[in-house]
């Protein structure tokens, strides 16, 4: 009965988090936390009720305190590993990504919170693999066809960042994104003919594109 009942609170409380009542599924949420204070989900879920409601800080206090009670949990590692990367704490949050790991949690899903971190840290030769593994699975992420087209750029890799602008334009064309990561990379190959024409559209998608107008400018000042 008590088993049955705490899963009732907990999806209640999932579909007011879900309808941004965070107050309220809290209560829920604890109230599932009473029957069974080990309830995994139930404390995943107050985690980001905590963080809706209070802050960042708040929210990983409570996970740290929860991998005190419960080291063998994968999960709370990964969610303490997503909350340090939110804090720009990256290094240490991809260290908490492999102590999920070796607490059972599936490595699948930490990829693209270490894609992130690497690029948070200005190493994109380390967050490539890392995007590529990740949209393996999920082709149909927009943002980190983009992301990883603009690691590419860095690492003068042009013809495979325009690749991954191809990949995310096919799913999104009208995302201004691609557009300007593309215009970089036919910059780098000094194809500015081409360049502009992607600049030009980047800033017809989104006019306060900065990264368009500075390398559009550049260009045009050559000429």
């Amino acid at each position: 009965m008590k088993d049955q009942q705490k899963w009732d609170y907990f999806d209640q409380g999932l579909d007011l988090f879900d309808d941004r009542k965070y107050e309220k599924s809290l209560k829920f949420f604890e109230k599932a936390l009473k029957i069974d204070p080990s309830l995994e989900n139930a404390i995943a879920y107050k985690s980001f009720v905590i963080t809706e409601l209070e802050s960042l800080k708040s929210s990983l206090n409570y996970i740290e305190n929860n991998i005190k009670e419960y080291p063998e949990y994968g999960s709370l590692y990964y969610l303490k590993a997503n909350i340090l990367s939110d804090l720009e704490l990256f290094q240490e949050s991809n260290d908490y990504f492999d102590l999920a790991i070796k607490n059972g949690f599936e490595e699948e899903i930490t990829y693209y919170g270490r894609a992130y971190n690497y690029l948070g840290m200005g190493n994109c030769e380390k967050a490539i693999p890392f995007f590529e593994k990740h949209l393996e699975t999920n082709v149909d992420d927009v943002q980190s066809w983009c992301e990883m087209g603009n690691c590419l750029n860095q690492l003068l890799r042009f013809a495979e960042s325009i690749r991954c602008g191809e990949k995310a334009l096919e799913m999104d064309p009208d995302y201004y994104l691609p557009y300007s990561y593309q215009g970089e990379a036919w910059m780098g190959l000094e194809e500015y003919e081409k360049a502009i024409i992607c600049f030009e559209k980047a800033l017809s998608l989104n006019p306060g594109d900065e990264n368009s107008i500075l390398n559009r400018d550049k260009i045009l000042k050559k000429q």
